[in-house]
């Protein structure tokens, strides 16, 4: 959901607990799920816990700098920012990261920033609570103009600005 935040649940499976690891395929978020499908590119997501997480608590999980490796990824491949990236068999923006995945843990309260090209996922939740968080991605006002879709400009902080 673009423009607007969604609470989202991340429900406890306990039963997983053994075999938890930290997850080491990430995905970008603004593709549809089908190849195809129009992407609504957007600008800045927002994570922001309404409980406490801890580590193996269905953490929002990402990988430090992806967005920069994803952002000369696309720069050589500016073909496939409309989505045509994911007829690769795996993902790649969790492979070219320059750093492991981590989780965001932290408490109440507590918000993530990121920028659209942040690889990231979800992680399996095996505390007895569920994870309460709320997802907001912000678009920039041009999203719908056809040239600024397929845009990968050179600067990746070209429309930003504080």
């Amino acid at each position: 959901h673009v423009g607007g935040g969604a609470p989202i649940l991340n429900w406890p499976k306990p039963e997983q607990a053994e075999a938890w690891s930290i997850p080491t395929i990430g995905h970008i978020d603004g593709y549809a799920q089908h190849i195809g499908q129009p992407h609504v590119p957007f600008m800045v997501g927002f994570t922001t816990y309404l409980y406490d997480v801890a580590s193996r608590g269905g953490a929002f999980t990402y990988w430090p700098g992806s967005h920069l490796t994803t952002h000369r990824y696309f720069l050589k491949h500016p073909d496939e920012i409309a989505g045509s990236f994911r007829k690769h068999s795996r993902p790649i923006f969790s492979d070219i990261a320059p750093e492991s995945s981590r989780e965001f843990t932290g408490k109440a309260g507590d918000v993530l920033l990121w920028h659209s090209y942040l690889c990231h996922s979800g992680s399996v939740n095996v505390h007895p609570s569920p994870r309460f968080a709320v997802i907001v991605r912000y678009a920039h006002q041009l999203k719908e103009d056809p040239a600024f879709k397929l845009e990968v400009p050179e600067d990746l902080w070209k429309y930003w600005a504080i």
